[in-house]
């Protein structure tokens, strides 16, 4: 598997390549290929570390915006890696290797879950209530 690892300088770019190589040796890493290059590189996944290491400049913004918009532009998907040591290895690790089939989602009743189903089944089921005569609680 192909991995494509951009990043402004000193955003944890080359640490993490670094980390994965060691993590995970089958893996083709790229630290920083130019952008360019990587329709025809044929990548399996692009990560882009992203500005949450302490000290970010104006030069660093400015350069993850550039690559952020040279990516857009290209048409390319691209995973964002966040965290530190251990967590931002974990994180691209992630993103290479997606855990299979959607995520759980929430089954139990909240007004601010936000899923379609959980609403539909809490105001039919409170219409229902309506409609027996009964107050909903």
């Amino acid at each position: 598997m192909k991995i494509a690892i951009l990043g402004a300088p000193g955003s944890g770019k080359t640490w993490l390549a670094q980390a994965l190589q060691q993590h995970r040796p089958e893996l083709q890493i790229s630290d920083n290929p130019p952008i360019a290059t990587l329709p025809s590189s044929r990548v399996d996944r692009i990560l882009l570390t992203g500005l949450d290491l302490p000290g970010i400049t104006p030069t660093q913004q400015e350069t993850d915006s550039a690559l952020r918009a040279a990516l857009q532009q290209a048409g390319l998907a691209y995973g964002v890696v966040y965290g530190q040591g251990a967590q931002r290895l974990a994180q691209a690790l992630r993103l290479i290797t997606p855990e299979d089939g959607p995520a759980p989602r929430w089954t139990g009743l909240c007004e601010k879950c936000a899923d379609p189903d959980c609403e539909f089944r809490l105001f039919t089921g409170l219409k229902g209530l309506k409609a027996a005569g009964r107050p909903a609680s």
